[in-house]
């Protein structure tokens, strides 16, 4: 493999980057053609996964065979008068953390087990070298040796790295950009630091992900899975801890934070936002960061488009605090905060000090309902496998919604004159309404929208359990595509109606309109 290398001179780079994709969409091919199996298959929830058919999600198994192709190169790549960077030991890690989550694709393993394991991978790569134990200053001379506590930063770094590539995963092509921008800033760094083998394993990860990008991209036609994205998140750990010798690794480390400032952010929101509104930290919901996009009207691939020049971005403030030896900083900091305001606004979050108090406000006063409403679906998502008939089933959630004060609106059903109650609409997804008549929260309170949100996964399983529409009389309405469901929540509004995010009150003898 060296003398093959060797052969293509100043252009060995370019070789790999080229044979990392063929070996990608070779691989890709393969498995869509010869995938029989039903497991290794996703078929959506209707909430977070919108796909009409189900979708292969072990396409951690290519970007596992340009893994191995990469190590190879990369060991091949080493300098014969310096102390190799990769080893065996980098590999069967990274084995590890793939099977890890390979298995989780195909029988799902308790949380616990994946934690256990990514502890376990984390303190074999401590004993491995791979480790945090001395940490230079950012800003000037000097260096702080971590000792016992490097062990358990090593840890952290090895849980939390893959597992922010795997939360963010809920969007086709998103995990795969962040993945290519981080190997490309990687690799960028093994070039300055000199480090052959860091640059060739980076640049044929590059490769690998940009061929599993050709079928991960909107619509996607396969899903890394969670073997895939634990797989890129190990590489990304792994890889930043190699970038520079003992005492200098702050910079690598401080590089792929700041690159992974749009997981990190998102994430940090979303565990604030379940442990404020009383749901558990690790459920998951369509309120992320890209989600909100979309319903701001964005198609995916111009949502994507958007996210990469993020990623882009803030892989080159990385780099410039790597390359000016942390004397920009302070200026990336700077930059970081206006750019976090200004997207926070952007996408209607709370971005000052009155805003937060206004929302903490009323998310404490909402908590109660939330979790009465959260535990009300739990109910529902066992009656699934429990009850005979679909009428069952909708029966209980209105009794569920009666309990809660919500009355379900029908079309061409008088609405009630109470100026004490509001229409509260939510998206089920491209063609489907759920109108409600809630109690009016006090302000502009979105209140009622995030107790109607606790019943999507039990409704949307529901659906796929019956396969029937959804019904009528419980306040779905179904329109022939977007353009019939945006005209819709219009006339709601014009009638005195409000979505969850306006605050009207419908008048006194009005009535909803027929379907447009």
């Amino acid at each position: 493999m060296t003398s093959i290398l060797q052969s293509f001179g100043a252009f060995r780079g370019a070789a790999v980057f080229i044979l990392a994709i063929v070996i990608g969409l070779i691989s890709i091919v393969l498995l869509r053609r010869f995938w029989v199996w039903d497991r290794g298959r996703d078929a959506g929830d209707g909430v977070r996964k919108l796909q009409t058919e189900p979708i292969l999600r072990v396409g951690g198994l290519a970007l596992f065979a340009v893994f191995l192709f990469a190590c190879l190169v990369a060991i091949s790549g080493a300098h014969p008068e310096k102390a190799p960077l990769l080893g065996w030991p980098f590999f069967l890690l990274g084995t590890t953390m793939f099977l890890l989550g390979f298995l989780d694709d195909l029988f799902g393993l308790p949380a616990l087990v994946r934690l256990f394991v990514q502890i376990g991978v984390g303190v074999a790569a401590y004993l491995c070298e791979m480790r945090i134990d001395m940490v230079s200053h950012p800003l000037g001379a000097g260096e702080i040796e971590t000792g016992a506590f490097g062990l358990i930063l090593t840890v952290i770094w090895f849980v939390s790295i893959p597992n922010l590539i795997n939360l963010v995963d809920g969007m086709d092509g998103l995990a795969g950009g962040i993945a290519l921008f981080l190997s490309l800033t990687l690799a960028t760094l093994g070039a300055f630091s000199g480090h052959e083998e860091l640059l060739l394993l980076n640049v044929a990860l590059m490769g690998g992900i940009v061929a599993f990008l050709m079928f991960n991209l909107p619509p996607a036609k396969i899903y890394m899975g969670d073997g895939g994205a634990y797989l890129l998140g190990f590489i990304i750990a792994g890889s930043s801890l190699l970038t520079s010798n003992k005492g200098s690794i702050f910079g690598a480390l401080l590089v792929v934070i700041i690159a992974l400032g749009f997981p990190i952010l998102d994430t940090a929101l979303a565990m604030l936002r379940r442990g404020l509104t009383g749901l558990p930290l690790m459920r998951p919901d369509a309120l992320h960061l890209h989600h909100r996009l979309l319903t701001l009207g964005f198609s995916k691939r111009n949502i994507l488009f958007i996210l990469y020049g993020v990623f882009a971005g803030l892989s080159l403030l990385g780099l410039s605090v790597f390359l000016s030896a942390g004397y920009s900083l302070p200026i990336v900091g700077m930059i970081a905060t206006i750019a976090v305001i200004q997207m926070m606004r952007f996408v209607g979050l709370p971005h000052n000090v009155r805003e937060v108090k206004r929302v903490l406000r009323e998310i404490i006063t909402a908590r109660k309902d939330i979790r009465y409403a959260y535990a009300m679906s739990l109910v529902l998502e066992h009656d699934l496998e429990r009850v005979r008939s679909a009428e069952s089933f909708w029966e209980n959630l209105r009794v569920f919604l009666d309990r809660l004060e919500i009355t379900p609106v029908v079309l061409g059903d008088p609405l009630s004159p109470e100026e004490s109650r509001k229409i509260v609409t939510l998206r089920i997804d491209e063609r489907t309404l759920w109108v409600l008549h809630c109690p009016r929260p006090e302000g502009m309170s979105r209140r009622w929208e995030r107790v109607a949100r606790c019943f999507l996964s039990a409704i949307m399983g529901a659906r796929a359990n019956w396969g029937s529409a959804l019904p009528a009389s419980l306040g779905f309405i179904e329109c022939g595509d977007e353009a019939e469901l945006l005209a819709m929540e219009s006339a709601l509004k014009s009638e005195g109606g409000s979505t969850a995010s306006t605050g009207g009150a419908p008048s006194p003898g009005e009535f909803l309109p027929e379907k447009v």
